[in-house]
């Protein structure tokens, strides 16, 4: 038996993810919900909630793909031969569908694949149905939507908006019917969607901690009440539900019959206009969505709140904004609204979007380190650390316009694989492969008679050389195939050096490890400059969806701020809220960033590059031993840098140190550490008020 869903009206705040949800249950061909936001916020506890409210539909009996027999021309091609030979089809009911899409599923388990038993016992050809089917007139939920890879996400572009899907593998072609709401959720923090993935998503809202004091107490009261009786909890609810119930359907029922009005739909187009929208799905999708809007609340015409309330969930995320922006777009929406529907002073409806727009600018006033995820930039706020040379502690300055020369950065870009990194010649380097081929993970590409770990069998492949071994020997072309299905003590046994293994191929992505000198010998502008140009890679870092870390060194220790992510939003906070002061502790920072690199490289991580930001000057050696010499103290940090840069190369990790001081005065350290990693070494130039370059 499945498990007791959780009530959708017992869900407490959240209003903008619970009428988004509720307007695509209206109107279907609004596109979906992406919700974004923190973790534990109840995203997909409101997804099955909302599928459970949902009255049940009638589908076509025993068809895979839960037909509507009202709607001949989304019938499936076997519904369509039956409806043809017998006149009428068989119906049933039943409950809407939630589908949940794994981050790990494959590409088959997806599409659909070859149905593996008809095709071993009867020899046919049949399509066995994969996600995408099961997902029609249902919901495809996909958690973390923005881990997903990217030849998944592929796979959804086209079906996302069509409502078909055609599949032509392994010998099959089929075209089924494959109308779902699409809901993605996921954590900002954790990286961003690809642009084309985003702009399939009708609406957009942002979910956050509850922050009001009784209602966190609420939450917990609830769930605890409903995790001790459930079946008591939903009757408790039940009255509330079902009137819910009843308001969809009406909606749904009087959704064409509400008007929206040319004058309505020139402010809507001008308001995409005004706002630089690319394409026009965002006029079709406040349209919409603001008819639906109309339609719940029991109205025959959209009216100028209606527009106001939902243009922000069909925006936001469709605005030209620069990547590393922290700041939601709803405000721009809101204001740009303002000035094409002055609102009325007695429209009391204003008041959530006006909440809206105070919340957010609350929120954009937070002090640093107020969100998840910056523990370790609030330590440095908030803890001394000891050490020679130890300064007064300061919070790091702004971001100053800084670049590199195009030769470095196209050194930088250009920097080879981790397993061809010893073969490279540090004059001539091939450009690096996006793409690898591997085992276990990507798209499925070609078949390979070669097993590896982990390696899956290419159904397509091996009966094909089943078959054609077969025939060889006289047996038929199908006795390779039957041997699989029957007992071998009968038949000819299946011959294994027929077993064929797939392979698949999957984007090679480059993690970018930033080490980042704080210490006290780093002025205020040097940092300032260094923070420019790590802000300029983490752009460029973002068009190639390529992972950063950050590691930050300063007095007695070092600390991995950001592990391998995909976010470079969190990044960029990370580096806003970094505090400079205290001695060098170079050595560290290197152990720190070697560990990050040798983590990543047994998760399979081809190409690592780490970019070290430092004026040279060392002072703290690894192990603290008492030692009044400097020389000797200097001597011991030379060791321990050379056998750090050993452990580098041996990690085929490509190395660059990046000169902090400009070329005037300059003391050569940078220089003299560069040789001793066997590192590039790059001069950091500052260009206040000009761009960095092209990327």
């Amino acid at each position: 038996m499945k498990p007791p869903v959780y009530p959708f009206t017992a869900i407490i705040g959240q209003g903008e993810m619970k009428l988004a949800l509720l307007l695509n249950v209206i109107d279907p061909l609004i596109g979906g919900v992406l919700i974004m936001g923190h973790r534990g916020t109840g995203k997909s506890t409101a997804v099955r909630a909302l599928a459970d409210l949902l009255p049940e539909i009638a589908r076509v009996r025993a068809c895979a793909y839960g037909c509507d027999p009202a709607e001949e021309r989304h019938l499936c091609g076997e519904c369509l031969e039956r409806l043809e030979e017998l006149g009428k089809l068989s119906t049933e009911r039943g409950k809407v569908i939630v589908v949940d899409l794994p981050l790990g599923a494959t590409e088959d388990r997806v599409c659909g694949t070859i149905n593996l038993e008809r095709a071993l016992k009867e020899g046919v050809k049949a399509f066995e149905p994969g996600l995408l089917a099961r997902a029609n007139r249902g919901f495809l939920y996909i958690d973390e939507v923005n881990l997903l890879e990217d030849h998944l996400i592929d796979l959804l572009l086209d079906v996302a908006v069509t409502g078909h899907h055609t599949v032509e593998r392994e010998g099959v072609s089929v075209e089924h019917p494959a109308r779902f709401v699409l809901i993605g959720s996921g954590n900002p923090e954790e990286g961003e969607l690809r642009p084309q993935l985003i702009d399939r998503f009708g609406l957009s809202v942002e979910v956050r901690t509850v922050t009001d004091l009784d209602e966190r107490v609420r939450i917990v009261e609830q769930r605890e009440a409903f995790e001790r009786d459930p079946e008591s909890f939903r009757a408790s609810l039940e009255n509330e539900q079902g009137s819910l119930r009843r308001r969809i359907s009406r909606a749904r029922k009087n959704l064409h019959a509400v008007k929206l009005l040319p004058r309505m739909l020139r402010v809507i187009a001008e308001l995409c206009q005004t706002l630089q929208i690319d394409g026009h799905r965002g006029e079709l999708t406040i349209a919409r969505a603001a008819r639906a809007l109309a339609a719940l609340e029991g109205r025959k015409e959209v009216l100028d709140e209606d527009v106001r309330r939902v243009a922000a969930f069909a925006l936001r995320h469709r605005l030209r904004r620069d990547p590393l922006d922290q700041n939601s777009g709803g405000q721009r929406v809101a204001q740009q609204l303002d000035k094409l529907l002055p609102q009325d002073s007695d429209a009391a409806r204003t008041e959530p979007k006006g909440g809206e727009r105070k919340r957010e600018k609350s929120e954009r006033n937070l002090p640093p380190g107020g969100s998840d995820g910056s523990n370790g930039a609030r330590k440095q706020l908030d803890q001394k650390r000891d050490g020679a040379g130890d300064g007064p502690e300061q919070l790091s300055p702004p971001a100053l316009d800084a670049k590199l020369s195009h030769e470095a950065f196209d050194s930088v870009s250009q920097a080879p694989n981790r397993r061809n990194f010893q073969n490279v010649s540090s004059r001539r380097q091939s450009k690096p492969k996006r793409s690898t081929e591997n085992a276990r993970r990507g798209r499925y590409v070609r078949a390979s008679d070669l097993k590896t770990p982990g390696a899956r069998i290419a159904l397509d492949a091996t009966l094909r050389a089943a078959a054609q071994k077969a025939g060889a020997r006289g047996q038929g072309p199908g006795a390779g195939a039957l041997a699989l299905a029957h007992d071998t003590r009968h038949l000819t046994p299946f011959p294994s050096q027929a077993l064929r293994y797939k392979r698949f191929k999957r984007k090679a992505g480059t993690l970018f490890i930033f080490a980042v000198d704080t210490s006290g010998s780093m002025a205020l502008n040097r940092i300032a400059q260094a923070k420019g140009a790590l802000i300029r890679l983490l752009q460029h870092s973002y068009i190639r969806r390529d992972r950063v870390a950050l590691v930050s060194f300063r007095g007695q220790e070092a600390e991995v701020l950001l592990p391998p992510s995909a976010s470079v939003t969190r990044a960029r906070r990370l580096l806003d809220e970094l505090s400079i002061g205290g001695a060098t502790p170079l050595a560290a920072g290197l152990e720190r960033a070697i560990d990050v690199a040798l983590r990543a490289g047994r998760q399979g991580t081809e190409r690592i590059v780490l970019l070290l930001f430092t004026d040279g000057r060392a002072n703290v050696p690894l192990r603290m031993e008492a030692m009044t010499d400097k020389a000797a103290l200097r001597r011991l940090i030379q060791e321990e840098l050379a056998a750090l840069g050993a452990a580098i190369r041996k990690a085929g990790v490509a190395a660059f140190v990046i000169d902090t001081q400009n070329r005037f005065t300059s003391s050569g350290e940078s220089q003299k550490l560069a040789d001793l990693l066997s590192a590039h070494y790059v001069q950091l130039e500052s260009v206040v008020g000009q761009a960095f370059l092209p990327v």
